[in-house]
């Protein structure tokens, strides 16, 4: 389970919404990762791994501002939202 303040940062910035007992992925989200896949596509990656734009966005955004620790537990809290939707955290 990852640290209730990842997912309040996420939620803080506009990365993840809560609905009831449960965590969507915002727009501001989707439009973060898509740029993300694009730019990832445009350098011939082949995107087998969900985790990989989701990485790379939360880098772009997260990079400098966070340990190494706490951006693998966004990732770990994202990658599900991106592929399979709302899920109760």
């Amino acid at each position: 389970m990852p640290e209730l303040h990842v997912i309040e940062r996420l939620v803080a910035d506009g990365f993840v919404r809560r609905v009831a007992d449960r965590c969507l992925p915002a727009d501001r989200w989707h439009a973060a990762v898509a740029r993300a896949a694009s730019t990832l596509l445009l350098r011939g990656e082949e995107l087998e791994d969900l985790r990989v734009p989701v990485a790379w966005a939360l880098t772009e955004r997260y990079g400098d501002s966070t340990s190494d620790d706490e951006l693998v537990e966004m990732v770990a809290v994202m990658t599900p939202l991106t592929g399979l939707g709302p899920r109760s955290l």
